[in-house]
């Protein structure tokens, strides 16, 4: 083990602020063979209530998101929760070239189920979603975000899906619709004109501007349609060089540019009057919340940590080893049936204004290290990149425990050690000094639209005392 020695200061052990932690004894937690309470070296631990608020990250980006979702449902928590896809389709490669005797016959839309989020599903209930062509374009070079809207144009149909309990993952679950004849006679005369339009998806849907997955009023529930699934088929037919009728599909893919929005509608809840540009808010209640998607995130204050530490480092006699220190969020409260909770989270150390991902430079020169927590993304020196300071990654990521399901729990032994150490100064690392932790589902610095936190709208919440750290470290007793 990396262990940290640091001399200390003349002074007696200071127990702060004994609301906020306990103090025990327990060596074999720490794995030391020696009595904890009298000789040389006594261990301890102690485990320190975090104090916590919440963050609203500015709306992120959600332009060419690998999602389709689309639903909406009530939680007590977190509000109305609603989504909404608006996408291109993707013509084909090459245009095929129709008879002069080619007719339309019809159009579907196809869609296959892969996920839901929401009330649990039960026999036989239906879920509707309304189908429409967009009103105006999607701009290829616009960066939408999960607040954006669009204007709809004409309907074109509606989805009613049929779902069973315990309905989660389903890989045959294809639903077939019909869409408007109007809509569809308009792609098949455009096809047959050979025109040009169907050049490619920028030319196409310039024209026809793309649809929007909407959902319908009766609607309880999220779901998640698998993009490589999803299809628009036109079918037509024609009398072929042998005088044969014969039935033709051309079949319209997800185009190359597409976003959703993804809202919710907080009032009357805890969390009533967060602002969505990273200030720092306290709920009504004493639980703490997270949710992907619309962005809410937890942020811990460790400054504990360090008033403990000041405190006993008085003795030059005496020397302070740090054994193991963990971050603990749980146990989290259970939620509504059919929502599961984030895989995982990320802890980011955050600035005064809570920036995300944080702004700073960082260099290769061994005088300057900054990227011992931090995401790798320079090719060369002195650069200033955005950061996902203080990402964990090996046995510092935040994972769930998969002993207890309803904690999250984190090492940050290694992170304690080297601080303390003097690996870090306030110089180069001014995040980590402030003593500040915001955490979120795992969301990416290059395509964080496809990450679940842009993109789910999973959730939890915590009673605010049982987010802790704790420190197991041993003492000379001299």
């Amino acid at each position: 083990m990396n262990l940290l020695v640091k001399k200390l200061k003349v002074l007696a052990l200071v127990v702060l602020m004994p609301l906020l932690f306990i103090s025990c004894e327990d060596p074999t937690k720490i794995g030391l063979n020696i009595n904890p309470s009298k000789g040389t070296v006594l261990t301890k631990y102690k485990e320190f209530v975090l104090s916590s608020s919440q963050v609203q990250f500015n709306p992120r980006s959600t332009t060419k998101s690998s999602s389709i979702q689309a639903g909406s449902y009530y939680d007590s928590d977190f509000g109305m929760i609603s989504s909404k896809t608006y996408t291109w389709l993707g013509v084909q490669t090459t245009t095929p070239i129709l008879n002069v005797n080619a007719a339309y016959d019809s159009i579907s839309i196809s869609i296959q189920f892969s996920s839901i989020y929401g009330s649990e599903a039960i026999n036989n209930e239906v879920v509707s979603f309304d189908v429409y062509q967009l009103g105006e374009e999607i701009v290829p070079s616009t960066e939408y975000t999960r607040v954006d809207e669009l204007t709809l144009g004409q309907p074109l149909g509606t989805l009613d899906i049929f779902l069973q309990a315990n309905d989660t993952l389903r890989s045959d679950s294809v639903f077939t619709f019909s869409l408007d004849d109007a809509f569809g006679q308009s792609l098949f005369d455009k096809l047959k004109a050979n025109d040009g339009t169907y050049d490619n998806d920028t030319v196409f849907n310039s024209l026809f501007k793309g649809i929007a997955i909407i959902p319908n009023s009766s609607n309880n529930k999220i779901i998640q349609f698998s993009s490589t699934s999803f299809a628009v088929k036109l079918y037509y037919h024609e009398v072929n060089a042998s005088g044969d009728d014969v039935s033709r599909t051309y079949r319209f893919d997800l185009g190359n540019t597409g976003f959703y929005h993804l809202d919710s509608e907080l009032g009357g809840t805890p969390l009533s009057g967060i602002m969505p540009n990273n200030t720092d808010f306290t709920p009504s209640t004493n639980f703490r919340y997270l949710q992907s998607g619309t962005m809410i995130g937890l942020k811990l204050d460790y400054s504990n940590l360090f008033n403990f530490l000041d405190s006993v480092q008085s003795d030059p006699a005496n020397s302070i080893i740090v054994q193991q220190a963990f971050l603990t969020v749980g146990d989290i409260a259970e939620n509504m049936p059919g929502q599961d909770y984030p895989f995982n989270l990320v802890g980011y150390f955050t600035d005064g204004n809570n920036t995300w991902p944080a702004q700073t430079e960082q260099s290769y020169d061994s005088s300057n290290v900054f990227v011992t927590l931090q995401t790798d993304l320079a090719p060369f020196d002195n650069i200033t990149l955005p950061m996902s300071a203080g990402d964990y990654y090996s046995t510092q990521e935040i994972g769930l425990d998969q002993t207890n399901l309803n904690t999250y729990k984190a090492s940050m032994s290694t992170f304690i050690q080297n601080m303390f150490n003097g690996s870090f100064n306030t110089n180069e690392t001014p995040l980590e000094s402030r003593g500040e932790i915001i955490l979120f589902p795992p969301s990416s610095l290059s395509e964080p639209q496809s990450t679940p936190s842009h993109v789910l709208t999973h959730h939890f919440k915590v009673h605010k005392d049982s987010i802790k750290l704790t420190l197991y470290y041993s003492i000379s007793d001299l």
